[in-house]
């Protein structure tokens, strides 16, 4: 039967003078994609179950519109295979699939097999592919039932061997100890100045040290040092459409519509087709500086979105699923006609049942990223999609034993629903997997708490505990401290600086512009700062937040909340320069964010200083949530233990609260003092919590160069004796070597 199939293929295959000495043999392989072997086979393999026939076209130029020749491939289980060998075949090679089949779709039931063979359709799983986007994909509309090509010669799959790379390591970081940054790959260096100008916004950008803001300060990777973060979270990196927006005059900034999930994106490579080895070279660069990296990976939909009714015809984005697979990796409705939403772009993907493909395809991509690039943790965009229906929750993606080394961030929720307990609820805890989950209402809570308007101590004690909240009143959504990530802010709203420049009148987003007072504005700032960075849990910045960036150049307010579609197709400043950081703003620059604060500086060396206590000593990065202490108690012998020593009681008041947190062997006591109302707050037996004297180690309502001590000299600072007040909307530090 082999035999007979091999003199058909012989037969058939097209042949071209570029490729005149192709040979083509059946295949063995099973890993999908395109792989080379020792003798120079270079094997392709492909999903797709209800096809009648899948052909493999390899192309002579990158523009080409047309292949150079033509090999059908032979069918085993789900799966086409085909191995080619000979002249130009190999690394470097340029390729795509064409699948031929049913097609029973119509407008008004567009959900269904929509097989066409006009289209050729990228590898989902090649390593290396040309950037993917509508126009370079598509000359026209693409209708389903279209019997011409308009194949606009872009977005075709290249054969690479991860095998002759350099493997970038890792860097191993505990769960507590985590400080996570998340940043923009073009954001971050885009308008750096000292940067040269092809490096600017790409993967070398970033991997590049010694570039300086304007005024001389640090900037790009050596800022991320100074700062001293140990993790970088790169929003999507993966081949993406930027041709999403909702403007014709735009691209879709953020990333999110990834079409090619084992492929670095084209567009952050200084040099054509270098996104391999770039992106390689930059996680290279962080790991040595001892920064990890995360993966904002999104694995519930892909730019193919669904199709869509024009002219009463049906169009659909044939990028590669959609014409190999798509019943097998897209939900449907109930009724069977529609593509499910609940992700908001019309087309989930399943993970429905036990042993689906798109759970290979997912953990396969998951484990390339950790296996070849040496990611070392992934935030996962709208996990709740993972879970829902799937059977074991999100467990099959924690159990594969190729990245159990790495760290599995989840985004809990969806448009249909939020799961704040994520993988903490249902059987699921920390004794039987590993995620930790994004908590959207520390978020919520800790912006009006800064406003004064939070108003639950009770609630402020969970989260600074590190327990996080549910909808329900006193429910938890962590098992243990180290599986909740708190965040004031993402790339999904407004910056720090926005929350305290705008209003929100009806309370959806917690901002409030303080009146229009500078001085409150900085001190709310500092004072969110200081809350995150010392509640248990692990804390996230958002990349910019730490000086003052602001995205309050966009053309609307509801704009600066969402800027994903702020980049300019025709480079217009005003555009780009909403989401590109303006490194100005470090040195308390304002000239090119008029909207910006002038405290700049001062905001960072409060970041930086926050950062460096939580590093220093072990008080804010416990692995377990903390047994409270008897009043009668003081003292480092209690280790972990800590209590509250000062609240208001009144419900429904603004939250006046002091913490203290022993030390364990070796180290000092802290206590931590909040203060949520708009009056001043003084606790006044001190002397009740220490057999040492308390010694002032920050005030945030100070400013730059006396709100924080030196901490390698605070045993040299006077003592504050029996009291201590803390400014409106303030925090303060104490420290006390407790003997």
């Amino acid at each position: 039967m082999t035999r007979v199939l091999l003199i058909t293929l012989f037969a058939i295959a097209t042949v071209c003078a570029d490729f005149a000495n192709v040979e083509t043999a059946a295949s063995s392989e099973e890993k999908y994609g395109a792989h080379i072997d020792a003798a120079n086979w270079v094997h392709f393999v492909v999903y797709s179950p209800n096809a009648q026939q899948v052909d493999l076209l390899l192309f002579s130029a990158e523009k080409d519109q047309k292949p150079s020749q033509e090999i059908p491939m032979e069918k085993h289980g789900d799966n086409w295979k085909i191995k080619v060998r000979g002249q130009r075949v190999g690394e470097g090679l340029l390729y795509m699939y064409r699948a031929k089949g049913a097609y029973n779709v119509r407008p008004g039931a567009p959900f269904g097999l929509s097989f066409n063979d006009t289209y050729y359709l990228n590898d989902p799983y090649s390593y290396l592919n040309q950037n993917v986007s509508f126009s370079r994909v598509f000359l026209s509309i693409p209708y389903g039932d279209s019997d011409e090509s308009v194949y606009a010669g872009g977005g075709k799959s290249i054969v690479y061997d991860h095998r002759k790379d350099t493997h970038p390591g890792y860097v191993k970081i505990p769960h507590r100890d985590l400080i996570v940054y998340e940043l923009h790959v073009q954001d971050y260096t885009a308008r750096i100045q000292s940067l040269d100008r092809q490096k600017r916004g790409t993967y070398l950008g970033l991997a590049t040290p010694g570039l300086r803001t304007p005024g001389g300060l640090s900037a790009g990777l050596d800022h991320l040092v100074e700062l001293g973060v140990n993790a970088v979270e790169l929003m999507p990196v993966m081949e993406y459409d930027e041709e999403t927006g909702n403007l014709p005059d735009r691209y879709n900034h953020w990333g999110y519509m990834t079409t090619n999930f084992f492929t670095p994106e084209a567009r952050y490579a200084s040099r054509k087709g270098q996104q391999v080895v770039e992106l390689k070279k930059l996680i290279r660069e962080l790991h040595k500086r001892k920064i990890a990296v995360f993966m904002d990976v999104v694995y519930n939909h892909t730019a193919e979105q669904s199709p869509w009714e024009h002219k009463n015809r049906l169009a659909v984005k044939y990028y590669n699923f959609m014409g190999l697979c798509n019943t097998e990796i897209y939900r449907s409705t109930a009724n069977g006609k529609y593509y499910f939403n609940n992700t908001g772009t019309g087309n989930d993907v399943t993970f429905f049942g036990g042993n689906r493909f798109t759970k290979r395809w997912t953990n396969d991509s998951l484990a390339m990223w950790y296996k070849v690039y040496g990611v070392d943790g992934f935030r996962f965009d709208l996990a709740r999609i993972l879970a829902d229906g799937s059977g074991n929750a999100a467990d099959w993606v924690d159990n594969d034993p190729r990245f159990q080394g790495a760290h599995l961030h989840a985004e809990p929720w969806d448009l249909g629903g939020q799961w704040w307990n994520f993988m903490d609820s249902g059987g699921w805890n920390y004794s039987n997997n590993r995620w930790t989950k994004w908590l959207g209402r520390y978020r919520d809570h800790m912006r009006r708490f800064s406003a004064s308007g939070m108003k639950d101590r009770s609630l402020f004690k969970r989260l600074i505990e590190g327990r996080g909240a549910t909808s329900t009143a006193g429910e938890s959504a962590s098992s243990k401290p180290w599986r909740s990530i708190n965040m004031l802010t993402c790339h999904d709203g407004y910056t720090l600086r926005d929350v305290v420049y705008f209003n929100d009148a009806d309370g959806s987003h917690n901002c409030w512009d303080s009146n229009g007072d500078e001085n409150l504005r900085r001190e709310r700032e500092k004072l969110m700062m200081g809350v995150l960075l010392t509640s248990q849990g692990v804390p996230l910045i958002l990349q910019g937040d730490e000086f003052g960036r602001t995205k309050s150049g966009a053309q609307t307010q509801s704009d600066a909340h969402n800027t994903y579609n702020y980049e300019s197709k025709n480079g217009a400043s005003y555009i780009n320069n909403v989401n590109w950081i303006d490194w100005n703003l470090k040195d308390g620059n304002t000239n090119k964010s008029p909207n910006g604060p002038r405290y700049g500086r001062e905001l960072f060396h409060w970041t930086k200083n926050l950062i460096s206590l939580r590093k220093k000593w072990t008080h804010f990065r416990r692995d377990h949530f903390p047994t409270y202490a008897d009043n009668s108690q003081k003292g480092s012998s209690n280790n972990a233990k800590y209590t509250y020593t000062w609240e208001n009681k009144a419900f429904n008041t603004p939250t006046q609260l002091s913490v203290v947190w022993w030390g364990k062997q070796g180290e000092p006591d802290l206590m931590l003092i909040y203060n949520e109302n708009w009056e001043d707050f003084t606790v006044g037996n001190l002397g009740d919590w220490s057999q040492g004297d308390w010694k002032v180690l920050a005030r945030s309502w100070y400013g730059e160069k006396s709100d924080f001590v030196n901490l390698d000299n605070w045993q040299q600072q006077p003592n504050v004796g029996g009291s201590f007040t803390v400014k409106a909307r303030s925090m303060a530090i104490l420290v006390s070597d407790n003997d």
